[in-house]
């Protein structure tokens, strides 16, 4: 069984094209990219990425990084082959051999959110630290459940959670917060 990388995408450069070339590099072939409403002057990376093996969908207009995470949750589902599904942000912030680990921890813990939580030291822009602390605490006085990154891109999910995630309220940013707030009342 295969392990999907899920790149949800809008106007990238070419770190895009660098995290698919070092995935198959890694011998990591089963990625599908959604285009979420680029435009034509990014019609070339796209086509790049289309060119490598990639699976690329394609939204006409910007629907929103929830919208395009669900519409590659629904392609991978109705695909319906797979144990699972990686997802990684087009702007080069998460290293195959993290997206590898996630996949690894997905096959062993079903039915889990799998999260590749960062450590925020060095230069974080004072926007993102603020966004962050204040989405973790929202989330840990929501639930109860502490977690150090509520914003990471870097997540992972077993096939079986595929019609859960589509349901999911959200098209935008909020999407991936709101995931972990039903997270737990569904077990």
């Amino acid at each position: 069984m295969v392990m999907t990388v899920l790149i949800p995408s809008y106007e990238p450069d070419d770190r895009l094209l660098g995290l698919i070339r070092q995935l198959h590099e890694k011998g990591h072939d089963s990625i599908v990219v959604v285009d979420d409403g680029s435009g034509e002057a990014y019609a070339d990376i796209f086509r790049t990425a289309e060119e490598t093996g990639c699976t690329v969908l394609k939204h006409e207009t910007n629907r929103g990084k929830g919208c395009a995470l669900k519409t590659g949750f629904s392609y991978i589902r109705q695909a319906g082959e797979g144990e699972g599904v990686v997802c990684a942000d087009s702007d080069g912030q998460h290293l195959p051999d993290d997206i590898m680990k996630i996949a690894e921890s997905v096959r062993s813990h079903r039915r889990h959110i799998i999260l590749g939580s960062r450590r925020f030291t060095g230069k974080v822009p004072l926007r993102s630290r603020i966004g962050n602390t204040a989405t973790r605490w929202v989330y840990a006085l929501s639930t109860g459940k502490p977690i150090r990154d509520t914003q990471t891109g870097l997540r992972g999910f077993s096939s079986d959670m595929l019609d859960w995630l589509c349901r999911i309220p959200g098209e935008r940013f909020e999407y991936e917060l709101n995931m972990l707030l039903e997270a737990p009342k569904e077990g």
